[in-house]
């Protein structure tokens, strides 16, 4: 048998909110891709100074039992600050396609260690209060013991990958094709070149920069592909909330991709980059955050992307309006840079069309003998 992560979604610390878990109730359901008869899960809980307290953690599938989870034995347990543990492994059988309920009870009211999803395409979560908002604690991944490895796809980004709205959805419809497996890397906030900084409350949660935590998704994941989407909030944050000095020349958010290449190259990982959207219209920290200044930029840096990677994909000309820097209305969510729930579902069509009219899938699968 093979262990595998077969959902997993990154967790960031957000400082600033409190009583996440006033219930002391939460409800995550996740959709399984593949067939299995044992499982068990990621507690989380990186980013608190204090234990994370579980007096009960159950799993079900729709219509069945509660199965209680167990740490040595122990139905009651907690996570040290700053750690992650592994549940005991727990017998279910699920088919592929399976949806999962995981109930979680706790008596920490507020909660750091967050993970944040806006799509109900993958995970759906139910905190019993009136949030709606799409942050959830504890389980940061689930991994399965399977019969054959699977592709593994990696969602690498910013919000635009964290809210879910193309990368759920894409996900789902990609585990319907072929034996795939998805991880959701995006961190609101993040930038390719520099951490969290300036005034915004949101900035510790906005995680180390792109080049610095790719290694590490690449060691905790084992992708066989990389979808990556970073670079606008590398123009949209400087003089709008980080320093103007931060602001990227087109060769450094060049040089920044190609060190992200090169570790994929030394990994055999296919890397698929898409080129930044537009941003024209956002206003950020009380900011207007357009400028020319950044738009030649992010010309530059896609026209880049586009002449240097066989796999890229050419997004930011699919939604943006006929000025080319502002998003078309049917994919912006009204702030000007992030998706709608309904444009998100068409990227993911876009982005599907051109994963399978290269192949990608099948290069995988022909690279590891898996056909």
């Amino acid at each position: 048998m093979i262990t595998t992560d077969t959902w997993l979604q990154e967790f960031s610390d957000y400082n600033n909110i409190y009583n996440i878990n006033e219930s002391g109730h939460q409800e995550i359901t996740i959709f399984k891709p593949l067939a299995t008869k044992k499982i068990r899960l990621l507690l989380n809980n990186l980013y608190d100074d204090v234990p994370l307290k579980f007096t009960r953690l159950t799993m079900c599938k729709e219509g069945q039992t509660e199965i209680v989870v167990h740490i040595d034995g122990e139905n009651s347990f907690e996570i040290a600050p700053h750690t992650t543990r592994w549940t005991d492994w727990i017998d279910i059988d699920i088919q592929a396609n399976d949806y999962l309920s995981i109930e979680i009870y706790s008596p920490n009211k507020t909660i750091h260690s967050l993970g944040s999803n806006m799509s109900e395409s993958f995970t759906k979560v139910h905190n019993f209060t009136d949030r709606d908002d799409g942050f959830f604690f504890g389980v940061s991944a689930v991994q399965a013991q399977v019969k054959k490895k699977p592709i593994k796809i990696a969602f690498f980004g910013d919000s635009l990958t964290n809210q879910g709205f193309f990368s759920a959805p894409l996900s789902k419809e990609l585990t319907y094709i072929n034996r795939i497996v998805t991880a959701n890397y995006g961190i609101s906030g993040n930038r390719l070149l520099h951490s969290g900084s300036g005034k915004s409350q949101w900035v510790k949660s906005f995680g180390p920069a792109g080049v610095d935590r790719f290694d590490e998704m690449i060691e905790e994941f084992k992708p066989d592909i990389v979808i990556f989407m970073e670079g606008v909030n590398d123009l949209l944050h400087p003089g709008a909330g980080s320093p103007i000095s931060e602001l990227p020349t087109s060769q450094e958010l060049i040089n920044g991709i190609n060190k992200l290449n090169q570790k994929c190259s030394q990994h055999n990982i296919v890397f698929v980059p898409m080129t930044v959207t537009p941003f024209r219209g956002n206003i950020n920290n009380g900011i207007y955050a357009w400028n020319p200044k950044k738009e030649v930029v992010r010309q530059e840096f896609n026209r880049y992307i586009i002449q240097s990677f066989p796999y890229a994909v050419d997004l930011a000309p699919f939604v943006s309006d006929s000025s080319q820097t502002r998003l078309e209305y049917e994919f912006d969510s009204g702030d000007h840079i992030h998706t709608s729930k309904c444009g998100g579902k068409k990227i993911a069509r876009f982005i599907e069309r051109n994963l399978i009219d290269r192949g990608l899938v099948a290069v995988v699968k022909a690279n590891r003998n898996l056909i």
